[in-house]
């Protein structure tokens, strides 16, 4: 299956607010956050698609402030995980900051992601005890530093 990777536009909105519902539920952003990132020029905060023939799949959004990025959400459809579209958005996200580190939190039970994560080099740094509700559980903040070429 062929990924491609793209900013989000207005019209995508819908099919992002659904993949956002079904992944995360209750912890859910709202729409009107998607639909102010959609709409964001300011080149602070991305959001990206992850398109196949299917239509959307999945997407990341994040920012990036004096070299760290800050990824806040990424989801990617159930029936499509596991073929290559949550690296393609991360790896997409780095490509436009070209940060120096990069941060993210995910549940202490979400041991896929955890996973992918480390494989993408994140590791650990600390617990953040219970952040999320609906279950409540603790937060595992992973971090990733990026090395530069000397110039």
């Amino acid at each position: 299956m062929k990924i491609t990777v793209r900013k989000m536009l207005p019209e995508d909105v819908d099919a992002v607010y659904g993949i956002e519902k079904s992944c995360f539920e209750s912890e859910a952003w709202q729409i009107e956050d998607f639909k102010e990132l959609a709409d964001d020029d300011s080149g602070v905060f991305a959001a990206l698609c992850a398109v196949s023939e299917n239509g959307i799949i999945g997407y990341i959004c994040g920012n990036c402030v004096m070299g760290e990025l800050e990824i806040g959400s990424v989801a990617v459809k159930k029936e499509f995980r596991r073929m290559g579209a949550a690296k393609a958005l991360i790896f997409a996200l780095e490509e436009i900051y070209s940060p120096e580190k990069a941060f993210l939190e995910v549940r202490e039970s979400n041991y896929p992601a955890q996973r992918l994560y480390e494989s993408l080099g994140f590791y650990k740094i600390y617990v953040r005890k219970n952040y999320y509700s609906s279950p409540q559980e603790d937060a595992v903040i992973m971090k990733k530093t990026y090395e530069k070429a000397l110039t």
